[in-house]
């Protein structure tokens, strides 16, 4: 449950809108618990009428007139509260995709050497989605789902404590079985995203390198390797499912031999006199509202558990040391002309060193060409000038400033780089 209370930190922004959008929920609650209590009043009008002739018209018509108020009410409530549902989950969307845009901008160079991009931007669309949809869910069904099984059995308890206290012991039954559920699917679900992301990443890197790859004739093995990762996904999807659907089914009999036990109890009672028929009425038509937050506890987990898996991978990013400060406003007070120094710079990749004490300065408006084989470290002297990587021992210097001590978009100001291969933005220069 951590990330689902990562969750609702995170929309903090929002908490103003869906503290309105509860309480909308809790009117809604109460107001469908009104709806069986005003026809059981009908009922005993109708009842007195039928056995003894002395009915109350008039109140009768006032009841009526209560229960389409209350179902008018009902609908204006349900379509404002879905509606700030959507605007709530939408701008959280934004909100989350600006975070992870802003904390991807702030991550060191090594991040993105050793992750597929494609696997980056499929984390970003997958965790944001289930952080909506759990969002949307929980202000459009999951809170008036829980507040409607709490106001119904309260009711039913009022009017016949045991049939309440009955119907309240199938709850927590159904819901262990449905968190027992949920936890498998989320395991599998979380195996399965590792998969996913490798996959679609590898295919957004094809796309990206379809020259390089047409070029050497690996389109087979390219398709293979995708063949092959989403017959793992789905032999993983179809233990997911056959799991679900086994405790589906167990929860589903249970429960339908459980209201079969409870609605005989209530004509037993009604039959011999302890239950006014109204009374009946009323019970019955609370154990079917009871139905929807019952059989929508297992989808209620499956959100919880969703949200869950797929936010995992989005928070592990956000919670990477940044290395870098997202700028808002472009650098300012630049250097007239700078001049750039290394002093005993030193550098090692993960797997080998490139650069070892190294000194070397480019005075102003000065022409160099660095000349070596590949491999020689001209690409590295250029990253480490652009302040995309660290030095591992010595010191770089901006016009007599050290590089520790300034500001990595400040530094790359001062800087114009043309690349050997042109990289296209879907854009305009405007």
């Amino acid at each position: 449950m951590n990330n689902i209370f990562k969750i609702i930190k995170l929309s903090k922004p929002q908490h103003k809108l869906i503290a309105v959008a509860c309480v909308l929920i809790t009117v809604q609650a109460i107001l469908q618990q009104a709806m069986p209590v005003t026809l059981k009043y009908v009922v005993d009008e109708l009842t007195q009428q039928i056995s003894t002739g002395t009915g109350d018209y008039q109140r009768l018509t006032l009841l009526f007139g209560l229960i389409l108020a209350i179902n008018i009410i009902l609908i204006f409530l349900g379509s404002l509260s879905q509606r700030l549902g959507d605007y709530i989950s939408s701008r959280l969307g934004r909100y989350l995709t600006e975070m992870y845009y802003q904390k991807i901008f702030s991550l060191p160079q090594r991040y993105f050497d050793s992750e597929i991009s494609g696997k980056i931007v499929n984390q970003l669309n997958r965790g944001i989605i289930s952080i909506r949809e759990f969002v949307g869910s929980a202000t459009n069904f999951i809170a008036p789902a829980l507040l409607q099984a709490i106001f119904g059995i309260l009711v039913l308890s009022y009017f016949d404590l045991g049939i309440g206290l009955l119907a309240l012991a199938v709850f927590p039954i159904y819901i262990a079985i449905s968190s027992y559920s949920t936890r498998r699917w989320g395991k599998l679900q979380f195996e399965k995203n590792i998969h996913e992301d490798s996959t679609r990443g590898r295919i957004q890197e094809v796309i990206s390198n379809i020259k390089l790859v047409k070029t050497y004739n690996t389109q087979n093995q390219e398709w293979q390797y995708v063949s092959q990762k989403y017959n793992t996904i789905n032999s993983i999807y179809d233990r997911q499912s056959t799991e679900y659907h086994i405790l589906n089914f167990i929860r589903g009999f249970g429960l339908e031999i459980a209201f079969v036990f409870i609605l005989f109890m209530i004509f037993q009672r009604t039959f011999f006199g302890q239950l006014t028929l109204g009374e009946m009425i009323l019970i019955i038509q609370i154990l079917n509202q009871l139905r929807w937050p019952l059989f929508g506890m297992s989808y209620i987990l499956e959100q919880v558990q969703q949200a869950e898996a797929d936010s995992k991978a989005f928070f592990e990013v956000l919670d990477l040391p940044s290395t870098e400060v997202f700028q808002i406003k472009p650098a300012t007070k630049l250097l007239k002309q700078p001049e750039v120094e290394f002093d005993h710079v030193s550098f090692a990749y993960e797997e080998a060193p490139v650069l070892s004490d190294l000194s070397l300065k480019f005075d102003k408006q000065e022409t160099i060409a660095l000349v070596g084989h590949s491999g020689a470290g001209k690409t590295t002297l250029i990253n480490l000038i652009l302040k995309l990587y660290e030095p591992t021992s010595g010191e770089i210097k901006l016009s007599g400033k050290s590089y520790r001590t300034v500001d990595h978009a400040w530094v790359r100001a001062h800087i114009a780089l043309v690349f050997q291969d042109n990289e296209l933005f879907s854009s305009t220069i405007r």
